[in-house]
């Protein structure tokens, strides 16, 4: 498990960007802690997915740093930084078992055998994949392909983090809130870094302690699902979290009222003060 560290990370996918909105991730600094569970929350085309393959180490970032546990890995390859994806689809060896996928990542690092097995019975208990162990993955559910996939990233207990991107989009409907509790479950059991990308505010306020809130490729605010529901940073967290979310109108104070939309209300001295604040 790892501290997840972004020092004045920014990120274009232009040659030579030259205005803010060339960059895909604006300049950023943030901190995921060791051990929590995190959401990555915002509207599709606003960087979470980009952000996500930095920190994994599919993309090389434009500029900044990332660092784990202080160790700076902007060079280090997936696999040097030790991290576990999981992807919006499923991805998961047809041909070969259950047991035979989440045995994989562990034969590869070269685990005996009785480790392995012991290791795959607890990933497919604790996912309630334990019946399908030697069923082959291409006769699963898209829902179950999806748990072999999360449970491969599971399974090897050396991983820095599991970095889940839009993992329950293609799970029916009626299975996501099962697959959600799972995880949650996943992330108590096993106490490691796990880092959640997602559209969905109910996704990501039933399954993270924290969520960044990102809007055009920076995070306006990051808190706990309450903080940003009832103390929004910015008008587009005051819009985007809840349902339905925030009106606005453009308001003015003059000579103690409120004006907006031809009229004048009177405010408190109280309510005055807050808003000129």
């Amino acid at each position: 498990m790892a501290e997840i560290k972004l020092a004045s990370l920014a990120h274009s996918y232009q040659t030579s960007p030259s205005a803010p909105e060339d960059y895909a991730i604006r300049q950023m600094d943030h901190v995921w802690e060791q051990g929590g569970a995190y959401a990555l929350l915002g509207p599709s085309g606003c960087g979470k997915s980009t952000l996500l393959n930095i920190i994994s180490g599919l993309l090389v970032p434009s500029k900044g740093h990332v660092l784990f546990d202080g160790k700076e890995v902007n060079h280090l390859s997936p696999a040097q930084r030790n991290v576990a994806q999981v992807f919006q689809f499923p991805v998961v060896y047809d041909t070969m078992t259950v047991y035979d996928n989440l045995a994989f990542p562990l034969r590869n690092l070269g685990k005996d055998k009785a480790i392995i097995d012991q290791r795959v019975r607890e990933i497919a208990a604790a996912l309630e994949l334990d019946s399908d162990l030697m069923r082959r993955a291409n006769n699963l559910s898209a829902d179950d392909k999806q748990k072999v996939s999360m449970g491969r990233g599971l399974v090897r207990d050396d991983v820095s983090a599991i970095l889940l991107d839009e993992p329950l989009t293609v799970i029916d409907p009626s299975l996501k809130w099962k697959l959600r509790r799972q995880l949650k479950r996943l992330h108590q059991q096993f106490d490691i870094t796990m880092v959640l990308v997602t559209h969905d505010q109910l996704e990501a306020s039933t399954f993270a302690d924290k969520i960044a809130l990102m809007y055009q490729g920076q995070i306006v605010q990051n808190g706990t699902p309450q903080e940003l529901f009832e103390q929004p940073a910015h008008t587009f967290v005051g819009y985007f979290i809840g349902s339905p979310g925030m009106n606005f109108i453009e308001v003015s104070l003059h000579d103690g009222c409120a004006v907006f939309s031809g009229l004048m209300v009177p405010v408190d001295s109280a309510s005055y003060d807050l808003a000129v604040k």
